[in-house]
């Protein structure tokens, strides 16, 4: 896993010339209840790069974790068609080349930090055979190695979090899907966690889909982010994040920063 090993930083321009990682083709979808049909999502269209990390924001009800979960291979489109370099999210999953977070970390209690990571292992014991690091590479990626016999309970919120992404990393995925992963904590510590993702991000390398409803972790995390509409959910407009990699507290004090948090702001309100 020699990504690991050698992160590289690159801005945001670094990654128009990659080639597709994501496709999102004219995706619909729409719940039937009791009560009649709600349509969630209508024809979202994106492309998203390899190595981007993109950021769905809009806001509650819109469709973005519908989305999320669609390109997840969790839920089926009415219409439309993702592809994950070139196969199916069905045939992406199978091949463990995706990983989620969610919002609640989900860990075993009984389990220790290091039981908890490799918990899919004992659940696949056949692609265990295939891995491609160690969970040691991993604890080391994610800030966690003097943490590998503690249980839960020893962690803080944040803590918990780094071992639900270690989780999701250890297939080595090439795409992270992540849904509000920090909605559940204080905001100090949502506020560094921010900062520890770009980190671990910025070393690992993977293709990052991220729902948030946060405009400050929005433009702090992403080379572009989405802004999709009230329901049914369309995409209003893909803004490219020009602020330079890497990025640390101080840019959210900037001018720019700013421009792009008032622009979001407005597009959300309308």
């Amino acid at each position: 896993m020699q990504h690991i090993k050698n992160p590289v930083a690159q801005s945001a321009s670094a990654f128009h010339n990659t080639r597709e990682h994501v496709v999102i083709d004219k995706v619909s979808k729409r719940f039937d209840l009791r009560t009649g049909s709600v349509e969630a999502l209508r024809e979202a269209s994106v492309t998203i790069a390899e190595h981007e990390f993109v950021t769905l924001i809009g806001p509650s009800g819109c469709g973005k974790s519908t989305l999320l979960r669609i390109i997840g291979g969790l839920i089926e489109p009415t219409s439309g068609t993702i592809q994950i370099r070139g196969n199916s999210p069905s045939e992406a999953q199978r091949a463990k080349d995706m990983g989620f977070v969610f919002q609640s970390p989900a860990l075993l209690p009984w389990r220790t930090v290091v039981g908890n990571i490799e918990l899919p292992f004992e659940l696949n014991r056949a692609a265990a055979a295939k891995r491609l690091c160690s969970t040691e590479e991993i604890l080391e990626l994610v800030g966690l190695a003097s943490f590998a016999k503690a249980h839960p309970y020893q962690l803080s919120g944040g803590m918990q979090q780094r071992v639900a992404i270690a989780r999701a990393l250890i297939f080595d995925p090439s795409l992270m899907l992540m849904d509000e992963p920090f909605g559940a904590l204080d905001e100090i510590t949502r506020d560094g966690m921010r900062y520890e993702l770009l980190r671990i991000w910025s070393q690992s390398k993977k293709t990052v889909l991220f729902v948030t409803h946060s405009i400050p972790e929005a433009i702090v995390l992403s080379d572009r982010v989405i802004v999709m509409s009230p329901r049914p959910g369309e995409i209003r407009e893909v803004i490219d994040i020009k602020l330079p990699r890497p990025r640390n507290e101080e840019i959210e004090s900037s001018a720019e920063f700013v421009r792009y948090a008032d622009h979001l702001r407005k597009l959300l309100r309308h």
